[in-house]
């Protein structure tokens, strides 16, 4: 008995078009939580770099040279499992709007902190920290998944505690929680998707 009243043809297409859209979100989902990962090494690192006076240029072997090579890596591991990644994908038009809203947000925060010297370091890693669990809980509505839920306590947490540091350990915290509420809960949605799958 067919699974659907649709002809063979268009059941074959429907079947593909599904796998193709569970295939998009496992490896955005995965790059999503790699791209965390990058981003809480470069945090930590430069936080180290000032806490400890490395004589190590930081704008240039830890950020540049790490995006850069984040990016070429990103750009095969997209083209070996065949996606194409869209700024704004059609099938996740809400998530892409808060995701669109949260990189506006943080670059209104990292204008007002370093362009026009308006913002201390604690207050703008409790903004950004802030900004972060907001979408990690919009992730956790709209995935119906905890581990970004306990993501957004973490990094509201986080908030708090870099509001009460002193303005040295706001890389610290920014990495802590680019590591601890952004790439690990990504990581656990990344592995229930694909046992779901299995």
């Amino acid at each position: 008995m067919p699974v659907t009243s649709l002809p063979p043809a268009q059941d074959a297409e429907l079947a593909l078009s599904v796998e193709r859209a569970y295939r998009e979100s496992l490896v955005t989902d995965r790059l999503g939580a790699i791209w965390s990962l990058i981003l809480a090494k470069c945090f930590l690192a430069q936080w180290a770099i000032l806490r400890f006076a490395i004589p190590v240029g930081g704008p240039f072997y830890v950020w540049t040279l790490t995006l850069v090579m984040g990016a070429v890596a990103s750009f095969y591991y997209l083209r070996a499992h065949r996606v194409k990644l869209r700024l704004l994908p059609t099938h996740f038009r809400v998530g892409a709007a808060v995701l669109a809203g949260l990189l506006v947000a943080l670059g209104f925060v990292a204008y007002a902190t370093f362009a026009l010297g308006a913002l201390p370091a604690p207050v703008a890693a409790a903004f950004a920290a802030i900004l972060m669990g907001s979408w990690s809980l919009a992730r956790a509505a709209l995935r119906r998944a905890w581990p970004p839920f306990a993501g957004a306590l973490l990094w509201w947490g986080l908030a708090g505690t870099a509001l009460r540091s002193p303005a040295e350990q706001a890389l610290l915290w920014l990495g802590l929680g680019m590591l601890c509420a952004q790439a690990l809960p990504g990581f656990a949605v990344a592995a229930r998707q694909a046992n779901q799958r299995v």
